[in-house]
């Protein structure tokens, strides 16, 4: 199955579905880091149509743990497609060996941080894996039966979607003892900040907004001017070329967002919104997927004051710690591959 014959509809359908679920929801950065590995020489044909025989077989083991080609293909795809970039074209295949490795290092980094949680015995309650499906229906304001079908449209089952839960909040475990608290932010340094940034800091508590979800091959940009020219509503413009279903039929429109839950670029773009106002286009990363968004503030809801220092502390601190943060998962997904057994057997 060669990269440009995956079927686009149901890779996008899936990417949108994991990623406006926790589009304003701050995720810790994995980056590529590379420690000691053994490496076998690339296979032909990646990139272009002689991939199509290799599909499935095994480009790395992880202590013991496989990830296939087409693990890397299926996560690689929706970038790919984003770039537009033709895995049948000579010009294109170095961009897409260097998406496919990025994919690959990232596979192996959350497969280590998982493995190091298992032998820590990182205790998860059940029940915590539950709040998470439960509260992934109400977000998408789906019914059990709603989301079992939505599922299964995306090759999933409601078993498959349980282990990759519980396997992210194992994850977000063990990275919270052994990065996260490990980052230390000083008074001195949150003040700063709040000087610096005060009137971003308001006591919003919600926030309504319509998204639109533009198609990897679409003109964005030139999208974007009609709207803002006014041939175009934003509306018209969701309903005509966005390409997430769960919100065209209501005119882009999204469960409202609680404002301590966005994360610190989502609050920043916000609070220079008025509603009404469209944003300029920007790009939502999900691990490996980047999409070309843009929003319409409906309207907030609360005080439009600005917080005290003591109030915004604890949203400064988020902000300030989240570079802290990616450099110190690079330490330490550093040291996981210095101890760990992985073979890269080439792409």
């Amino acid at each position: 199955m060669p990269i440009g014959r995956l079927n686009k509809d149901t890779i996008l359908r899936k990417c949108i579905f994991l990623l406006l679920l926790s589009l304003c929801v701050a995720v810790p950065a994995q980056s590529a880091s590379r420690g000691n590995v053994q490496s076998s020489p690339p296979a032909a044909g990646y990139g272009g149509t002689a991939h199509s025989t290799t599909v499935g077989k095994i480009v790395a083991v992880v202590n013991g743990e496989r990830i296939t080609a087409l693990d890397i293909e299926r996560m690689a795809q929706p970038e790919v497609m984003r770039r537009k970039l033709n895995p049948n074209n000579r010009e294109h295949r170095a961009q897409i060996d260097e998406i496919y490795q990025r994919v690959l290092d990232a596979q192996i980094n959350d497969i280590l941080v998982y493995q190091e949680a298992v032998r820590l015995k990182t205790e998860l309650p059940e029940s915590e894996v539950e709040k998470e499906v439960t509260r992934l229906m109400q977000q998408r304001k789906l019914s059990p039966a709603e989301l079992e079908k939505q599922l299964q449209q995306e090759g999933l089952d409601m078993q498959k979607l349980r282990d990759q839960i519980r396997r992210g909040l194992l994850r977000q475990r063990l990275l919270s003892g052994m990065v996260a608290r490990k980052v230390i932010v000083s008074k001195d340094e949150i003040a700063k900040y709040y000087e610096e940034n005060k009137e971003s800091f308001k006591a919003t508590s919600e926030v309504h907004m319509a998204i639109i979800v533009y198609p990897p091959d679409a003109n964005a940009e030139t999208i974007a001017q009609r709207i803002t020219s006014g041939r175009l509503s934003f509306e018209e413009a969701v309903r005509q070329y966005s390409i997430d279903t769960s919100t065209k039929q209501n005119n882009g429109e999204m469960p409202p967002a609680p404002w301590k839950s966005m994360s610190p670029d989502w609050r920043t773009r916000i609070s220079a919104m008025n509603p009404g106002d469209v944003s300029e286009i920007f790009i939502i990363p999900q691990g490996q997927i980047q999409l070309k968004v843009q929003i319409k503030l409906l309207k907030k809801v609360g005080d439009d004051k600005v917080l005290s220092l003591a109030e915004a502390t604890p949203e400064i601190e988020a902000i300030l710690r989240e570079p802290l943060v990616k450099a110190r998962f690079e330490e330490y997904a550093q040291w996981l591959r210095s101890r760990a057994i992985v073979d890269i057997k080439g792409l």
